[in-house]
């Protein structure tokens, strides 16, 4: 048996297993960035419409004693927005589109986690790359014959 050949080997194929693993996490989480970043950005194109910044100038500066909960759930109809609930501080909690989704402040996914998407396909290989190496390494020490 060659030990040095065999565990190189067995470290591609494990490494090759590890790709396909770590891609197709590595997929499902790609999934949650894109879907994160489309809430994102359809949010703050529909909070930055024009109407919705007539509507929160409209209603005045608040006081330093508003609650902060709801105040108002305001009718828009305009620009694909059915209502705008605002908190006490007149900042918007969410916005009702008029094909009847409810949209809430999302914040945009980080560049980590864009970073996590593209690294864990490398790891899937360099993990069981490396374990089957050192696992090698330690079976070699054992089998070597003293001097």
């Amino acid at each position: 048996m060659n030990l040095g050949e065999g565990t190189r080997r067995l470290a591609l194929v494990l490494g090759l297993v590890g790709v396909i693993f770590g891609g197709l996490y590595s997929y499902s989480k790609l999934q949650a960035v894109l879907n994160q970043r489309e809430w994102h950005n359809r949010f703050e194109r529909l909070a930055s419409a024009d109407e919705v910044k007539k509507l929160r100038a409209s209603l005045g500066k608040p006081s330093i004693d508003s609650p902060g909960w709801n105040v108002a759930a305001v009718e828009v109809h305009e620009q694909g927005i059915k209502a705008v609930h605002l908190t006490g501080n007149y900042g918007i909690e969410s916005i009702e589109t008029e094909d009847g989704q409810t949209l809430y402040p999302t914040a945009a996914p980080s560049a980590w986690a864009n970073l996590l998407v593209a690294i864990f396909p490398v790891l899937g290989f360099l993990i069981p790359w490396s374990s089957v190496h050192a696992i090698r390494w330690v079976v070699a020490g054992f089998a070597e014959k003293s001097r």
